[in-house]
């Protein structure tokens, strides 16, 4: 599964990103439509480019996960 380059788990119920620290091939990844308040956990998907995070219950976007990736993509609103 670490060769896995796209994953769609939207509306899933998920609360907490996790287990997903071996998929390092991610490029797109899409967990939209979900529970998730806080984008953590994703530091060692260095070559996501597309997180697709449309209709959660964010309030906390950790800017520090994000400042080895060069994420060319994050949708927050379907509108996007």
């Amino acid at each position: 599964m670490t060769e896995l380059e796209e994953f769609e788990l939207y509306d899933n119920k998920i609360k907490v990103i996790e287990n997903l620290e071996n998929l390092t091939n991610l490029k797109n990844l899409d967990i939209s439509y979900n529970l998730i308040k806080k984008v953590e956990g994703l530091e060692t998907l260095v070559n996501l480019k597309k997180l697709y995070l449309v209709e959660n219950k964010l309030k906390i976007v950790m800017e520090i996960y994000f400042s080895k990736l060069i994420l060319f993509t994050m949708i927050l609103d379907r509108r996007s």
